[in-house]
């Protein structure tokens, strides 16, 4: 019988990533990123299912388009309007 894979909890996830631990608990908290939680509330993470949000941010990213950096972007405001 195989043993059930090992979770990682969010500073080993988010180290795994390559991202803070904040930016993981936010994923987290809106639904990119699966989280199982222990009885007493902590996060833990499949290896698995990180590799699949890396995945699919590769999919919906284009290496042409821009990458914004800070600021705030609102969507559907054009700019005449500020």
């Amino acid at each position: 019988m195989e043993a059930p894979p090992r979770l990682l909890n969010v500073g080993e996830a988010a180290a795994y990533l390559g991202v803070s631990a904040a930016s993981l608990r936010k994923w987290s908290n809106d639904g990119l990123v699966p989280t199982y939680r222990t009885p007493g509330g902590q996060r833990r993470y499949a290896r698995e299912d990180l590799d699949a949000f890396i995945a699919s941010m590769r999919e919906g990213s284009s290496e042409d388009a821009p990458v914004p950096r800070g600021g705030r972007i609102t969507i559907g405001t054009p700019a005449s309007d500020y």
